[in-house]
């Protein structure tokens, strides 16, 4: 990507982690409702969010049950626990400071007629409310979520809004959002990323090691 973007017509964006600060809040949440089987079952499921950033919570509920717990989970099980992780997350979410730069990057791209989409693994309804209470949908031609996956996900804005994938971009924070990205032969752009690699902090790093202005 050069400095004025030209290159580039799309811009997909996960949010936890990227748009926004907001990944501690989800790894408390998950570690809250686990609590009660101990501190080694904490420590699994803690991992193993961490590591699967871009997996939809009813994934993680499903591999924590099986994997975990030993035992298979029902759909009313996942429900009741999807609501109270919403519970928990949800307006913490909302006050959780933006990633520093990313506002500023939003608004140039913005101004360059980008084409911008949110592709989270948060489910869809909430993913939306968070973007709007935010006061950044905007920015966004759409906003999608769980429950299709990720790799769904795009398979379905690209068709929909006949995306060149040469000329796109993903920035994400995760193994799965580079997998998805690279998928597509989109080109993966990491921020805050866990596993260690090289990456971008945040946005105000792009910007100035591109020369964004």
């Amino acid at each position: 990507m050069n400095c004025k973007l030209t290159s580039i017509k799309t811009i997909f964006f996960d949010f936890d982690g990227v748009i926004a600060d907001s990944v501690d809040i989800k790894t408390k949440a998950f570690a809250k409702l686990f609590e009660r089987y101990g501190d080694e079952i904490v420590k699994k499921v803690v991992e193993y969010h961490l590591s699967h950033g871009g997996v939809s919570r009813y994934d993680k509920f499903r591999y924590y049950y099986q994997n975990f717990l030993g035992k298979k989970i029902t759909d009313d099980e996942i429900n009741i626990l999807d609501k109270k992780f919403s519970d928990i997350v949800y307006n913490e979410v909302l006050k959780a400071p933006f990633i520093e730069g990313a506002l500023d990057f939003l608004d140039i791209c913005d101004r360059e007629g980008k084409n911008m989409f949110v592709i989270s693994a948060t489910p869809k309804k909430e993913i939306e409310r968070i973007v709007k209470a935010r006061g950044i949908d905007r920015y966004f031609r759409d906003v999608v979520g769980s429950p299709p996956t990720k790799d769904e996900n795009l398979t379905y804005l690209i068709r929909q809004y006949d995306i060149d994938p040469l000329k796109a971009v993903y920035f994400g924070d995760s193994p799965n959002d580079l997998e998805v990205a690279q998928k597509h032969l989109i080109s993966f752009i990491p921020i805050n990323y866990f596993d260690g690699s090289w990456s971008f902090k945040n946005f105000k790093e792009f910007m100035l090691e591109m020369g964004i202005k």
